[in-house]
């Protein structure tokens, strides 16, 4: 796209040399001009230079322009750019044709140099001006993507939140129960996280939830896996097409990849170091499940692990 002050591209294809010398003067102070002598060549230099506008003969020998501009029009990289015929043919089925080819407006010969200087102005004014909104659109679709992709994400940790974990274990306990594949769920606290948060205060109970995030975005990278924060210290892993056994012993890695972090905390009266309480869910679907249901089986399952003392796995199957 071309910022206001920039000259822009003008290509003249005409197989009459003093056409382009008598277009080329009249344009070549306020525009950078190219000229191609047949339409074969024409097309070369638009698919090259990519111009902003094309002045385009109509009788040219071997080609003629109503061919070159239905070839141009049907090139993706070149349909855009608009094209002014330029030519003797001033009957209405001539202008029609042009029309119907593609072109955007016509200037009969004699070239009169104010007509085709006001031809020309209006139409690369308005060829900047799509160009603007072209970029306008491409800038707010990526803004679009990159909210989208906010909504998804818990602000702190860069996981999933608890609405996109909601969306996708909605969706694959669906698919489970529908082909009949294995889906496993797990559920993880941080032990004694609110004797943390006294202790050693939020900003610092902000670094150990980060450092959970870390850890399961590290532990979980499969395809299709998604690791969540479930609310304040929980966190939550979708494992589609997983067996309990498997992830048994992923809970198991993970739970032990907590307590290597080695992240001191006193107020725990056991390791001295962050651990975290885990339970397992789930297995072949072979009946009618909801979301809840599963949430509730693994719920169960980090409650007995924190019945059991904390730092532990617990498996529940359906």
């Amino acid at each position: 796209m071309h910022r206001r002050g920039e000259r822009q591209k003008v290509l003249i294809i005409d197989d009459t040399l003093a056409n382009i010398e008598i277009l080329h003067r009249i344009l070549q102070g306020e525009h950078e001009v190219y000229f191609a002598k047949s339409g074969l060549d024409g097309i070369r230099v638009a698919s090259r230079e990519l111009p902003d506008l094309i002045l385009l003969d109509i009788m040219m020998p071997g080609m003629d322009g109503y061919q070159v501009c239905s070839i141009l029009k049907a090139n993706p990289d070149t349909q855009a750019i608009p094209v002014i015929f330029i030519t003797a043919m001033g009957s209405d089925e001539d202008e029609t044709k042009g029309l119907e080819a593609g072109a955007l407006d016509y200037i009969t010969k004699p070239i009169s140099p104010p007509i085709v200087k006001a031809r020309v102005r209006i139409h690369l004014e308005l060829k900047r001006r799509r160009d603007a909104m072209g970029e306008l659109a491409r800038e707010l679709a990526e803004k679009n993507r990159e909210l989208e992709i906010l909504a998804r994400a818990d602000g702190l940790t860069g996981l999933a939140n608890r609405r996109h974990f909601d969306q996708v274990l909605a969706a694959e306990l669906k698919r489970a129960l529908r082909s009949r594949l294995e889906l496993s769920l797990i559920l993880c606290d941080i032990d004694f996280f609110k004797k943390y948060n006294d202790r050693y205060g939020h900003l610092a109970g902000d670094r150990c939830l980060l450092a959970v995030g870390e850890l399961l975005q590290d532990s979980f990278r499969r395809a299709g896996d998604l690791a969540a924060r479930y609310g304040g210290e929980e966190f939550a892993v979708i494992l589609p097409d997983t067996g309990v056994a498997k992830a048994a012993q992923l809970a198991e890695r993970l739970r032990s990849g907590m307590a290597a972090l080695a992240i001191p905390h006193a107020a725990t009266g056991g390791l001295g170091v962050v651990t975290m309480s885990i339970g397992v869910a789930g297995g072949e679907l072979i009946r009618e499940g909801s979301p809840a249901w599963l949430i509730g089986m693994a719920d169960r399952a980090l409650y007995a692990s924190k019945e059991k003392g904390r730092n532990a796995v617990t498996v529940v199957t359906g």
